[in-house]
């Protein structure tokens, strides 16, 4: 009964820390990034001592989504443990290197907090994106990996597995081509579009599947999902 709790806990933990993310990411980069990250040096400066109270907020949402990443890698990797320990190891590795890269793009948004040089905001912001950029390359893998996992013979299970695998493609090829094409930004609406839904369905499916349903059934027999616990 312990260890059926526990597990039950781990999914609950994931899931809900996977809809905080969501919602947290949707406020920050649609209410304040989004538009901010497609302005020039010149237009930035103009708007800069207006939206000082949104970046404040806007970094505080980081670190929002940061702990909950950091929760998601340890939480995943935890329940997806009993089913195969070294592909749940390297899932959880993968989320939490990308939440270390993450970390460190964040505090480029900080130290944007403490300058009042519209030049040296615009180098900062556009350092964020580069390093959160890498590190999507990293999440993508964590998703490929991730999806290996969830994907079983119950349709909806396979149904988000496919999603999750889909969205680690598009997040690895936009963010790789991103690194060798010039002017890629030119192009990554096009490119993303086409995976537009498994990015947005994928991990939030997931949450509601562990939320409703994930470590409810754990006696061997019983749960496909954890019958292969010892490879």
């Amino acid at each position: 009964m312990k260890n059926k709790i526990t597990q039950r806990q781990f999914g609950m933990v994931s899931g809900i820390s996977l809809v905080i993310m969501t919602i947290v990411a949707g406020m920050v980069m649609g209410g304040v990034y989004a538009p901010v990250f497609k302005m020039n040096s010149e237009q930035l400066i103009e708007v800069l001592p207006e939206m000082r109270a949104e970046f404040l907020w806007g970094s505080i949402g980081w670190g929002v989504i940061l702990l909950c990443d950091l929760l998601v890698s340890w939480g995943l990797y935890r329940f997806y443990e009993p089913k195969n320990n070294r592909r749940a190891m390297v899932m959880g590795g993968l989320r939490f290197i990308y939440s270390l890269i993450l970390g460190i793009a964040i505090i480029e948004l900080i130290r944007a907090q403490f300058i009042f040089d519209g030049k040296e905001v615009y180098t900062l912001l556009q350092s964020f994106q580069s390093i959160w950029q890498l590190g999507l390359i990293i999440f993508g893998f964590h998703l490929l990996y991730l999806a290996g996992l969830v994907c079983e013979k119950n349709t909806l299970q396979k149904g988000i597995g496919i999603l999750l695998f889909a969205a680690g493609i598009g997040y690895v090829i936009s963010n790789t081509a991103d690194l060798f094409i010039t002017d890629y930004e030119q192009l990554r609406e096009r490119v993303e579009v086409v995976f537009l839904l498994p990015m947005v369905f994928g991990e939030f499916g997931l949450a509601i599947w562990l939320i409703a349903k994930g470590g409810k059934k754990l006696l061997p027999g019983r749960n496909p999902a954890f019958s292969n616990s010892t490879e």
